[in-house]
């Protein structure tokens, strides 16, 4: 594991798991779509206060469906990796934005393996879950559309699962990052010494640069014009993944916590490496227990070979 220490350990042990026996067919999953899961095959509901709620589904439908999320956000991890390998002839800040999306799901992955994250509900997703309401318990709720922020509360003795849905509107992006921060000072209960340096430096870059720092970047060298400037000037560093990865630890602690733009750069590039790895680490403890998943990883492999990309996380 080198890098994970207790921390993937406790994650492996109470996450994944659990889910070693449940998975779906890659040719089938367009039918486990986790949002439609959640709000289709609903057993109880209860409102919470504001624009919050639980619901409660089998234990079956929400693990096939969370391994079906899983699935789908490895693709977009692998997708983008390849992408970005190939970006060192874009312009520097496109190949930032594309490093900027490799982070952001790789760490939707990494949720969703801790039974958490944030997830879009449609219009039609949220009045499913008012008629339930409604026609269940004659109780009229009201919720509005846009984003969740999900987490499985407890496993029910009767094989079901209670998952509370809390409203966070827009701005998905930004509460990411935040909710990657508050994540790792939970992990900090967890750590041994390696680790801890490392969620600890972390940490420390959410505090120096501000913690949807990777967000802003991204707004300024995507939209901004004069970002066009910085191409011509070729002053946008391009991170090497694979050599942050030689010698992770070192560099990590070495980036320079001056709130300029190539010092964040090097931060993210860092936080990518990491979540990366530390989620196909995550996917082959479950790949080598589970009777599922060959064939969606044989399919990103073939993948990565078709487009000429070592799998060297």
């Amino acid at each position: 594991m080198g890098l994970y220490g207790d921390n993937f350990l406790k994650i492996r042990n109470q996450h994944v798991l659990p889910l070693v026996s449940y998975g779906i067919a890659r040719k089938k999953y367009q039918y486990w779509s986790f949002k439609d899961i959640i709000t289709k095959n609903v057993i109880s509901l209860n409102k919470l206060q504001g624009k919050s709620v639980e619901v409660e589904i089998s234990k079956s439908d929400y693990y096939r469906a969370l391994h079906c999320e899983i699935e789908l956000f490895m693709n977009k991890a692998t997708i983008q990796y390849a992408d970005y390998i190939k970006s060192q002839t874009s312009s520097p800040s496109w190949s930032f934005v594309t490093l900027y999306y490799l982070t952001f799901f790789s760490t939707t992955c990494f949720f969703r393996f801790l039974n958490r994250g944030f997830i879009f509900f449609s219009s039609e997703q949220i009045k499913r879950l008012e008629d339930f309401s409604q026609a269940v318990y004659s109780d009229v709720i009201s919720l509005d559309s846009g984003n969740y922020y999900f987490n499985l509360k407890e496993t029910t003795e009767t094989d079901t699962v209670i998952i509370t849905l809390t409203f966070k509107g827009d701005n998905i992006h930004k509460q990411n990052w935040i909710q990657l921060e508050a994540t790792f000072r939970e992990m900090l209960a967890d750590c041994d010494e390696t680790e801890e340096t490392i969620i600890k430096t972390f940490i420390s870059h959410f505090a120096a640069f501000k913690t949807e720092y990777p967000s802003w970047l991204r707004n300024r060298l995507n939209y901004n014009s004069d970002s066009s400037i910085l191409d011509l000037e070729a002053s946008v560093m391009h991170v090497d993944l694979s050599s942050f990865r030689s010698d992770f630890l070192k560099g990590l602690v070495g980036v320079d916590l001056t709130p300029d733009m190539n010092s964040q750069i090097a931060s993210i590039g860092f936080l990518s490496s990491y979540l990366l790895g530390f989620i196909t680490e995550l996917y082959k403890e479950y790949l080598q227990r589970s009777e599922h998943g060959k064939d969606f990883s044989l399919e990103r492999k073939i993948y990565l070979e078709n487009n000429n990309i070592k799998q060297d996380y």
